[in-house]
């Protein structure tokens, strides 16, 4: 009980203060990193700040290995409304989601708190405990799919647009859209009922202008207005963190819904870049030309991801993911660490790359003495602009199953103003170089001062690289070239006590 009443204390002023200073609202935000390891529980927060539209919204959490799709599911976000739920430890060691809040969901949020996180597309080579080690870190991609409108004139559609019956023809003289209405709170309570709602479980993939998804399913193109805040507490400790939710900027000409079921998708080259769901004609190997099929074959409910095609500029899946790679490239990462014995501290990094996934991704049962599992989307190979050509088949390896990327040097830098004569005098593992880091993983965790192995202010696990700077506390820099979200995870303690401070990547 005691611990409950703390972990509620603290995630109460972790909100409170998270609320204060927002995000910016947008169709995409993401969450750089969620973790179930150990004591940790994480929280999650979504808001629709449009007060007129409600929106169809997917939330997939991501493993931090190499980007699988562990647990996925819709919520519709009426206007004005927050979406909440946490993610800890299950008894199964799986990860799990649970979730009170009132509004509508695909599937039910019985189902959703009665589901743990799914191993199925992990390493199947991975035993029971790891593959469940697997599904308790990682990201968390939020994406507006499209608009609920109250009507047809806030969907700027003619008088009647909006039908009340699917897959017909006729127009009807009332402009109310049903979709709303079955997604509106009434006493504070959705709905989540009637033949505008389950008729969503059998649409085909949407991605097209208003015409067809509005006047079959009440479906729009999203304005935008999604922020999503998080925090992370660990309920025996009592250390916490929070942050807001990254905003990518995406313009929205279509609507990108598709249902939350199992059924095929035809022609899936039109709605992804992922390479895993692509045959040799999208994707290729690091060596060979054999002829391949997809390592996996995709489900209604793996679409939208972040490279489905939102609007004409980024007309092709290969084109959303690389102006996504474009939007979250930095050249530069500046963060602070403090290992302090004295308050017992420790410090983590985390870098996500959200869409790395869609350059390279790792099919675990291809892999064979001369294939090691790495697949490159064709068309992102090519250096044609902004966004191509991120993740070359030079610059990535795997190690022990992980796919990695070769980052640069990092330069650490005490508090009086002293760094290392040498780059050898920083140790980093695994590196390609001395002082250089290997990125591996796709959530990677960079844990300071701490010797290899599971991190410790965060307690991960599943994707860390060990790095002792020689100081116990400052700042350090990197060169870096990829499209990287998080931030600085500190942690400090006095006896029961503990804190923690994050500070996202400068």
């Amino acid at each position: 009980m005691k611990k409950s009443i703390l972990a509620s204390s603290i995630a109460a002023a972790v909100f409170g203060m998270g609320a204060v200073t927002g995000a910016q609202a947008s169709n995409v935000v993401l969450v750089p990193y969620f973790s179930a390891q150990g004591a940790n529980a994480t929280l999650l927060s979504i808001t629709n700040t449009d007060t007129v539209n409600g929106k169809a919204v997917k939330v997939r959490f991501r493993g931090a290995a190499n980007s699988d799709d562990v647990f996925d599911f819709q919520v519709f976000l009426s206007p004005t409304d927050v979406f909440t739920a946490n993610i800890s430890k299950g008894a199964d060691g799986r990860a799990t989601l649970k979730t009170s809040d009132a509004s509508c969901t695909k599937p039910a949020a019985s189902v959703i708190n009665s589901t743990p996180f799914i191993t199925a597309r992990l390493d199947p080579a991975l035993s029971a405990d790891a593959k469940a080690n697997g599904t308790r870190e990682g990201y968390v991609e939020i994406i507006s799919m499209a608009n609920i409108a109250p009507n047809a004139a806030a969907a700027n559609l003619a008088p009647g647009a909006l039908l009340q019956t699917p897959a017909t023809a006729t127009t009807l003289a009332s402009t109310t859209n049903p979709l709303f209405t079955a997604t509106k709170h009434v006493k504070s309570v959705a709905p989540c009922a009637g033949t505008a709602f389950t008729n969503l479980d059998a649409s085909a993939v949407h991605n097209a202008t208003n015409a067809t998804a509005a006047l079959t399913y009440g479906l729009t193109p999203s304005t935008g207005g999604l922020m999503a805040n998080w925090a992370i507490v660990n309920t025996v400790s009592a250390a916490a963190w929070g942050g807001e939710g990254t905003s990518i900027p995406a313009m929205a000409e279509k609507v990108i819904y598709a249902p939350q079921t199992a059924a095929a998708v035809t022609g899936i080259a039109d709605y992804t870049a992922d390479p895993l769901f692509l045959t040799q004609l999208h994707a290729e190997k690091i060596t060979g030309t054999t002829a391949f099929t997809a390592a996996v074959v995709p489900g209604m409910y793996d679409l939208p991801d972040l490279s489905t095609p939102t609007n004409s500029t980024a007309a092709t899946p290969a084109a959303q993911a690389a102006a996504m790679t474009a939007a979250l490239t930095r050249t530069s990462i500046s963060n602070e660490f403090a290992v302090e014995s004295a308050i017992n501290g420790s410090t983590d990094w985390v870098f996500s790359m959200p869409t790395r996934r869609y350059h390279v991704a790792m099919a675990y049962n291809q892999i064979t003495a001369t294939d090691d599992g790495r697949r490159f989307n064709s068309a992102l190979q090519v250096p044609t602009g902004a966004g191509y050509a991120v993740f070359p088949k030079a610059t990535t390896s795997v190690v022990g199953g992980l796919i990695c990327v070769n980052a640069q040097a990092i330069t650490p830098y005490d508090r009086e103003e002293n760094t290392p004569v040498s780059t050898t005098d920083v140790v980093i593992s695994p590196s390609t170089v001395a002082g250089a880091a290997k990125l591996c993983g796709e959530a990677s965790v960079l844990s300071f001062n701490n010797g290899v192995g599971t991190s410790k202010a965060l307690e991960a696990s599943v994707a860390v690289t060990a790095i002792d700077v020689g100081y116990a506390a400052g700042w350090a820099t990197m060169t870096n070239a990829y499209p990287v979200i998080g931030g600085a995870f500190q942690r400090a303690s006095f006896g029961a006590q503990g804190f923690g401070l994050y500070r996202a990547h400068r």
